[in-house]
C-alpha cells in the first residue's frame, strides 16, 4: 500500500456560484487543499485510478456534509456568524442527502499530484555544492518591510537561505563528534573495529568512509553487511536543541546482536568548535 495525492480545487461554476451569493472569502475558503488516500502500489485492473478517485469523492462530500451538520449544531451568533455562512454555503451547494459524484463533480476537481516534498528533507539531503547554485534576494521586499515587525521579517530571504546553507553544513562536524564519542565508549563491547553508520536523517554528499575519521576504527556505510563490529544508525536529530540520538547493535557473526541499544547526546556549539554537553549510552 502507499500514500496517493490529490489537490482538492473549486471548479469555475463554484466560484461564480459564491460571487453570486455574496459568500466573504475570508468566511468561505476556496483554496486548493490536498487530500491523500492509500492505493495499491501496482496497477491490478483497468479502471482503477478512476475507482480510486470515485471513491476520494465520496469521502470528501461526507467531510463536508459532517461540516454542514456541526454548523447546523452550532449556536453561535456573531455579526459574520462563520457557522451562519457554513450552513447557508454548504445546503446550497450539497443539496438534500444521499450525495452522489455528479454533486461533487459540479463544484470541485481533483488533480492528482505525484508526492508530497518538503524543504527539509531538500535541505537535508541535496548537496551543499548544490543549495550553493541557488541564490535569494538581498533586499527586503516592499510589501515585508511596510508590515515588518520582528528581526527575521527585516532579513532579505537571500541571507536566510545562505543560513540554511550553513546549518546543514554544521551536520558533519557533529557527526564526526557524536560517532567519535559513541564508539569511544562501546569500543570495550566488541574486540572489532568496525563501525557501519546509517544517517539516514540526513545527507553527507559522500559515502560515510571519505568523509567520517575515528582513530582506530574502520568505518562504512550498510549496516546490515556488517557481521561483526557495531552498527550504528543516525535515528533523529533536533536542528533547534541539538540532540542526537543513535540506534547501536554489537554484532559477532550473523546471528542476533549480542548487544543493543540507544545513544544520546546533547551537542554545544563553542568558539573553538563543537562538543558534547552530555551523553547517554542505554542500556
Amino acid at each position: 500500500m502507499m500514500a496517493m495525492f490529490y489537490v482538492l480545487r473549486p471548479t469555475q461554476a463554484l466560484l461564480q456560484w459564491l460571487e453570486e451569493q455574496q459568500i466573504p472569502w475570508w468566511v468561505w475558503s476556496v483554496q486548493p487543499r490536498v487530500w491523500s488516500q492509500m492505493g495499491e502500489d501496482d496497477h491490478v485492473y483497468p479502471g482503477q485510478e478512476e475507482n480510486a478517485q470515485t471513491f476520494l469523492k465520496l469521502a470528501i462530500l461526507a467531510h463536508f456534509q459532517w461540516e454542514l451538520e456541526c454548523a447546523i449544531r452550532s449556536g453561535m451568533t456573531e455579526p459574520v456568524d462563520y457557522y451562519a455562512v457554513t450552513r447557508r454555503v454548504l445546503t446550497g451547494l450539497l443539496g438534500p442527502p444521499p450525495l452522489t459524484v455528479e454533486v461533487f463533480d459540479r463544484w470541485w476537481s481533483l488533480e492528482r499530484a505525484d508526492g508530497m516534498n518538503s524543504v527539509e528533507s531538500t535541505l537535508a539531503h541535496t548537496p551543499v555544492a548544490t543549495l550553493r547554485k541557488v541564490r535569494g534576494p538581498e533586499k527586503v521586499s516592499p510589501a515585508v518591510m511596510a508590515h515588518s515587525c520582528t528581526r527575521r521579517c527585516n532579513r532579505p530571504v537571500g541571507e536566510w537561505w545562505r543560513d540554511a546553507i550553513e546549518e546543514r553544513e554544521e551536520h558533519l562536524p557533529c557527526l564526526q563528534l557524536a560517532v567519535t564519542w559513541i564508539l569511544a565508549r562501546l569500543a570495550e563491547m566488541t574486540p572489532h573495529r568496525t563501525c557501519a553508520i546509517r544517517t539516514q536523517a540526513l545527507s553527507l554528499d559522500a559515502p560515510v568512509e571519505e568523509v567520517l575519521h575515528v582513530s582506530g576504527w574502520t568505518l562504512q556505510g550498510r549496516p546490515y553487511m556488517l557481521h561483526e563490529g557495531i552498527r550504528l544508525r543516525l535515528h533523529e536529530y533536533d536542528r533547534y536543541s541539538n540532540a542526537w540520538i543513535f540506534t547501536y547493535q554489537v554484532v559477532e557473526g550473523e546471528r542476533r546482536p549480542v548487544s543493543k541499544g540507544t545513544a544520546s547526546l546533547q551537542l554545544e556549539k563553542k568558539e573553538d568548535g563543537w562538543t558534547v554537553r552530555s551523553g547517554t549510552l542505554e542500556p
